[in-house]
C-alpha cells in the first residue's frame, strides 16, 4: 500500500474565465483547494501561479451546528461569578 504524505489532483478548466486548473492538495490529512493561473514573467517565460482557492474552500466547509437556546455558556476563569442575587429562598 502506498501511503503518501502529500497527494492531490488538478483538473483543467475548459471555460475562458477563472484559473487554468483547479483541484486540491492534501498534506498530512489537511485538504486545501488550489487554483493555478497561467502567467508570463518579465523575461517572457511562462509559469503557473499557485493560489489557495478560498471561495471554493468556504463553499465546502460545513455549516456550524445550530445551538440550542438551552445550551449553557461555558464559564471561564476570567468570568466573575455573581452569587449575590436578589432571589431569596
Amino acid at each position: 500500500m502506498n501511503d503518501f504524505r502529500i497527494k492531490g489532483a488538478f483538473f483543467e478548466n475548459v471555460s475562458d474565465t477563472g484559473p487554468a486548473f483547479t483541484g486540491f492538495v492534501e498534506i498530512d490529512g489537511v485538504k486545501t483547494q488550489i487554483a493555478l493561473w497561467p502567467k508570463t514573467s518579465a523575461k517572457g517565460q511562462n509559469y503557473l501561479q499557485v493560489a489557495e482557492d478560498r471561495k471554493r474552500q468556504s463553499e465546502r466547509r460545513p455549516a456550524p451546528a445550530p445551538r440550542s437556546p438551552f445550551d449553557r455558556k461555558p464559564v471561564t476563569r476570567n468570568d466573575p461569578v455573581d452569587l449575590d442575587d436578589d432571589i431569596q429562598f
